[in-house]
């Protein structure tokens, strides 16, 4: 892997691309995340008094942040173009062979999903630090899930959590966060992947004892995207994580 200096770093960054203001990044940052939050808190009691799993809760209100940044990106594009396009939105698509992505993605894939599995306990202890948090607010406790039934939890998995946080949230995630918003700081040079995987990480209010976890398992794929100006390679390894977490979690399910 080659060395990239900061100069290069900026440069290869299309001059055109306007800079976000660290106010006006931070916001388009953590808003989608607060009202995912917000809708959570409201969801999560309700689903539970029908039986649900707040899963389902957590799932839908994801739904529902995912489509304002789809709104976001699309509105951005008609300022900017003056018709509802992603043209000149999304940056980083510099092509790569077909080959490269063979060895990329596994290079980024198994220490974002090591680092992951490994900081996963420090998430849980500082869960238990948190005793303000109800205890349904981590919805992948798996003690708490078996307390449905398996019929529901499978329909959860299978039509909700696959698509949603398999297929769409990499794929909307990965544009707004690392195609859109990303470029838009690049004028700090290296320490741009950085401080897109903090800022990435505090979108994720719903789950405030998973930060550390978040930002250290995110880091790889930042810096692959970032480091081939390719947000493809986000998408791949986004989905590969977030599908072989969902199979694992089916495994235990199918198991007990």
């Amino acid at each position: 892997m080659s060395v990239i200096t900061a100069n290069q770093t900026v440069s290869s960054v299309p001059q055109t691309t306007e800079q976000h203001a660290v106010s006006r990044s931070l916001g388009l940052h953590i808003l989608p995340g607060i009202f995912i939050l917000v809708l959570f808190v409201i969801i999560a009691p309700l689903a539970m008094q029908a039986g649900l799993p707040p899963l389902i809760a957590v799932l839908g209100s994801a739904a529902l942040g995912l489509a304002f940044q789809v709104w976001h990106l699309f509105h951005e594009g008609k300022k900017l173009n003056g018709r509802w396009s992603l043209k000149g939105v999304i940056q980083y698509n510099e092509p790569i062979p077909f080959r490269s992505y063979l060895w990329i993605v596994p290079l980024f894939l198994v220490p974002t999903f090591i680092l992951g599995i490994m900081t996963d306990p420090i998430g849980k202890a500082l869960l238990n630090l948190m005793p303000w948090l109800p205890a349904w607010f981590e919805v992948r406790d798996m003690a708490q899930l078996m307390q449905y039934p398996r019929d529901v939890l499978l329909l959860a998995y299978l039509l909700l959590a696959f698509p949603i946080n398999g297929i769409a949230a990499p794929i909307i995630e990965e544009l707004y966060f690392r195609g859109y918003l990303m470029p838009r700081l690049s004028r700090f040079g290296n320490w741009t992947p950085l401080l897109a995987a903090a800022l990435f990480t505090l979108y994720h209010f719903w789950q405030p004892y998973y930060w550390i976890t978040q930002f250290l398992s995110i880091l790889p794929l930042v810096y692959a995207v970032w480091w081939k100006r390719n947000v493809r390679l986000g998408i791949i390894i986004h989905a590969s994580l977030n599908i072989l977490g969902g199979l694992l979690n089916l495994m235990l399910i199918l198991g007990q």
